[in-house]
């Protein structure tokens, strides 16, 4: 947690194509996705206005796009789509995501990753 940041959090459930792994490959699976973004305080003009601290709609709308990503085939490349989207929002310095798969390997495992970044380095790696 962040002293003096916003924190904004999307949690949503999607289908995802399966991944990498031969295991997975049997079509769409449920998948668990948790992102959080903050903006430091001062960032922001008017706090009362939710739309000036972080649109909770483009991280949403993100991760529902991933549905739909054809790119988009393991957990690693949709994460990275999903830093894309929140790094869109011009006062977001740090954000937070992580996906799982909660039915995989017939109970016995649930392949999950999660990564944080700063815009620095968010910046860095899509130079």
């Amino acid at each position: 947690m962040l002293e003096n940041h916003w924190c904004a959090s999307v949690d949503a459930t999607i289908q995802l194509r399966t991944g990498c792994n031969p295991l997975e490959k049997h079509g769409s699976q449920a998948v668990l996705v948790h992102a959080d973004a903050w903006a430091p305080v001062e960032a922001v003009a008017d706090p009362h206005d939710i739309r000036q601290v972080v649109d909770y709609e483009v991280i949403f709308l993100a991760i529902r796009r991933l549905e739909d990503n054809a790119h988009c085939e393991c957990l690693e490349s949709s994460i990275l789509e999903i830093f894309d989207a929140i790094f869109s929002i011009r006062i977001v310095t740090r954000a937070f995501v992580s996906m799982h798969k909660p039915h995989v390997y017939n109970g016995q495992a649930t392949p999950a990753i999660s990564l944080t970044m700063t815009r620095e380095q968010w910046q860095k790696n899509r130079a």
